[in-house]
Order: structure tokens, then C-alpha cells, then sequence
């Protein structure tokens, strides 16, 4: 079974080592290691309403085993709309766990944030996110043209829209 939940202090191995995988940099604005002081003291303001912090994280749990992180950031409650992240750890991607994570994380920002719209910016070669996105009804709307930097090169990335039904 998948869910979401908040994030609790004994998380702290598990978002270690997400954050401090080099591979997930590429589409975040990471670029070196958070320490283990840094992400517990994240974890200790992670209690912050969206309204506050202009973002949630939600840790993804299969089979009650932390295996992943969706994220609303760039929350604008004015407009109604926040960007969605997705994470899953390697060992349990291509499970079909994204998908149900996505389609909770939807639900619970039309139902409860009352959203209007969510918005993810996906790498034109990312042709797992991209099926991921259209599978729960995002439309790919934007090319962005050297949008992403990263290794030395830059790279367009597909903004993806999903609104409230």
C-alpha cells in the first residue's frame, strides 16, 4: 500500500540519504551534500503549514516503508497553485508506487489546499516523468528552452499542467 504522510524525526536516515543522492540533482537547485544538523533541523520546521512555509513535503510510504518524497513548492495561494516533485528511492522505482503517490498528492491539493492548478517542470528526456504526469491527467502546455543547467550543459524541460476538475 502507498501513502503519504508527514515527516517525522526518525526520517532522518531516509531524507539523508535522498537529498544526498547526486542523481535527483539534476532537476532540483541542489548542488552539494546537506549534512544530518541541516536536514534535522529542516524536519524540526517541517510542521509549518503550506500557508507559512509556501511548500509541504510528504514522504511516500510503501508498505509503511519511507520510499520517497512529494513535494508542493512554489505555492501561490492567491492564484491557486503550487508545482509538484516527485522522488523515489532506486531500489523501488518502476513499481508503480510514483503513480499512486501522484494521484494521492492531486487528490489532496484539489480536495484539502483547494487548488486550482498544479504545475511540474519535467526534462525533455525524462520520458518516464513525462508518462508519469500524462498518466494523471498533466498536459504538457511549455517547451522551455535551457531551462535546467546541469554537468556542464543546458536543457529544456516541459512544463506540465493539471487543473482542478
Amino acid at each position: 500500500m502507498v501513502a503519504l504522510r508527514a515527516l517525522e524525526p526518525e526520517d532522518i536516515d531516509f531524507l539523508y540519504q535522498l537529498e544526498n543522492d547526486p542523481s535527483l540533482w539534476e532537476v532540483s537547485e541542489t548542488q552539494s551534500p546537506f549534512s544530518r544538523k541541516v536536514l534535522t533541523a529542516y524536519i524540526e520546521n517541517a510542521h509549518e503549514d503550506i500557508y507559512q512555509a509556501r511548500q509541504q513535503r510528504l514522504v511516500i510510504t510503501y508498505q509503511k516503508e519511507a520510499v520517497g518524497c512529494a513535494d508542493l513548492y512554489d505555492f501561490q495561494p492567491k492564484n491557486k497553485r503550487a508545482s509538484v516533485g516527485i522522488a523515489i528511492v532506486a531500489p523501488f522505482r518502476q513499481k508503480g508506487i510514483a503513480t499512486r503517490a501522484l494521484k494521492a498528492l492531486c487528490s489532496y491539493a484539489f480536495t484539502f489546499i483547494d487548488l486550482h492548478q498544479l504545475t511540474a517542470y519535467i526534462p525533455q528526456k525524462n520520458i518516464a516523468s513525462q508518462k508519469l504526469f500524462e498518466g494523471q491527467g498533466f498536459l504538457c502546455t511549455t517547451l522551455l528552452k535551457d531551462w535546467l543547467f546541469f554537468d556542464g550543459k543546458y536543457q529544456d524541460v516541459y512544463l506540465y499542467q493539471h487543473f482542478k476538475t
